[in-house]
């Protein structure tokens, strides 16, 4: 019986000591930076489907261990969708621990004033989507520009078009609150034109305070049926964005060109910000008919024409005696 012990409590040692030594490499492998997949989990895919999955990508030695690990783990109800870069696993638990943290997620900022061009080269510059002009045609067909609600997301890696676009109308409808539809009735506009008039003040303005100075003129200008002359609209139609404009420009056939047509544009010309939509529901009260820019950064604003024209004069004649 002695000697029987003694071989117990030998075995059991020796046994204790290979245990150490496997989960020594196990974790010596599992820590070892590998090449990663790029791998998809689409909705309602099962353990047994995932598991297929993750062998004939070879990143699990086998699938029935892949499943029994989920067993013991209770977390197959837990595996969320998305997109995935997953590096090979011996025991399967950091792949397991990724499916349940879900896919990381990407941040993405979208500034006040952006168009549809500029968001979708943004979403693809953060890999969240693979094909901008996908993502462009897809608005532009929908007729969704304007409603691209400013603002900062978290997406994953190549998601859905759809899904992202819809998140993003419904930022834009979580913050179009119900009275700014009274208000666009009062002013008789339809929530459209709200936006496409906001889009416009984003480009022209920059303070919350002149937004609304500028929506006041242009408030002022649609009531008197005249042109409302906005460069902001004109630069959409050309796509000249930083040059200054011609006067040749200001001749363009567009239907954004608001120098030659009545009325607002068909469509909006950015995805406007919060105060902008306020500033086209709540324009200042002011006499003024007319504003320029003279430095980038303020407007000088005048109810009549002469004014307007002495104003820009005196301001040239301002920055010759400056220089």
């Amino acid at each position: 019986m002695k000697g029987f012990k003694l071989n117990f409590k030998y075995v059991r040692k020796q046994t204790l000591f290979f245990l150490t030594i496997v989960i020594f490499i196990v974790i010596v492998i599992e820590s070892i930076p590998k090449q990663t997949q790029r791998i998809v989990i689409l909705p309602n895919m099962s353990a047994k489907q995932i598991g297929k999955l993750l062998k004939r990508s070879k990143l699990i030695l086998d699938e029935e261990i892949f499943r029994w690990m989920i067993f013991f783990t209770n977390t197959e109800k837990k595996l969320k969708p998305g997109v995935y870069e997953i590096s090979f696993s011996l025991t399967t638990l950091p792949i397991i621990h990724s499916f349940v943290r879900g896919p990381k997620a990407i941040k993405v900022t979208i500034p006040e004033g952006f168009t549809t061009e500029q968001i979708a080269e943004r979403l693809y510059e953060k890999k969240v989507i693979s094909d901008p002009i996908e993502f462009i045609s897809y608005v532009k067909t929908n007729n969704l520009e304007g409603y691209l609600f400013p603002e900062t997301y978290f997406f994953t890696t190549e998601q859905n078009i759809k899904t992202i676009v819809d998140r993003m109308l419904n930022e834009f409808y979580n913050n179009y609150k119900p009275e700014f539809t009274k208000r666009a009735y009062e002013l008789k506009l339809t929530t459209h034109q709200v936006v496409v008039l906001a889009s416009i003040i984003e480009k022209e303005g920059k303070s919350f305070e002149e937004k609304r100075l500028i929506s006041g003129v242009f408030h002022n200008r649609l009531r008197k049926g005249w042109y409302l002359e906005s460069c902001a609209t004109v630069r959409y139609a050309l796509k000249k964005f930083k040059e200054p404009l011609t006067y040749k420009d200001l001749q363009v056939n567009s239907v954004y060109n608001t120098y030659k047509r009545l009325g607002l544009p068909p469509h909006p010309i950015c995805n406007p910000g919060l105060d902008s939509i306020k500033a086209a529901l709540y324009p200042a009260e002011t006499d003024a008919m007319f504003f320029f820019t003279p430095n980038n950064n303020t407007h000088i604003f005048s109810r009549y024409y002469n004014q307007h024209l002495d104003k820009q004069k005196s301001t040239k004649n301002d920055k010759k005696n400056k220089s």
